[in-house]
């Protein structure tokens, strides 16, 4: 009897937990919890990543694949396919490992993804803005 009441209270508190660390400060919500690390790497919101442009010294990237960039884009964002991205290799539109870079694509998984492969090619200011679903401030084509 106590066992079970033991697991079935384990299994509570660890439902509440996953559901409360997968919550991210955006809506919608990204497709898969964003669970990547690094003190190089942070995740933040569309307001922030505004003001972030506005004040400039960034690079905005969208890893998007080159049809969903052309169907609109943040202003100024250059487009990387992840799927271009490769551990070791600087991105051409920040050849400077200081310079901060932020990333977005629809969600911010795949930013996420990006952003990992960027720290890991030695960037140190990494800033996931999740991505175009989540940007209220209107996109380009």
């Amino acid at each position: 009897m106590n066992l079970r009441i033991a697991a079935a209270a384990f299994s509570a508190v660890a439902m509440l937990c996953s559901s409360v660390y997968a919550q991210e400060p955006v809506n919608p919500q990204p497709a898969t919890p964003l669970t990547y690390e690094n003190p190089a790497y942070q995740k933040i919101t569309p307001d922030v990543a505004k003001k972030m442009m506005e004040e400039g010294g960034v690079v905005v990237i969208d890893v998007r694949e080159p049809n969903e960039y052309a169907e609109g884009h943040v202003k100024g964002a250059v487009n990387v396919p992840l799927s271009t991205l490769k551990p070791g290799v600087k991105l051409e539109a920040a050849p400077d490992l200081n310079q901060k870079v932020l990333v977005q694509c629809k969600s911010g998984v795949r930013a996420e993804k990006a952003s990992k492969i960027l720290v890991e090619s030695g960037y140190k200011h990494v800033y996931n803005f999740y991505g175009t679903s989540q940007w209220p401030f209107g996109l380009v084509k």
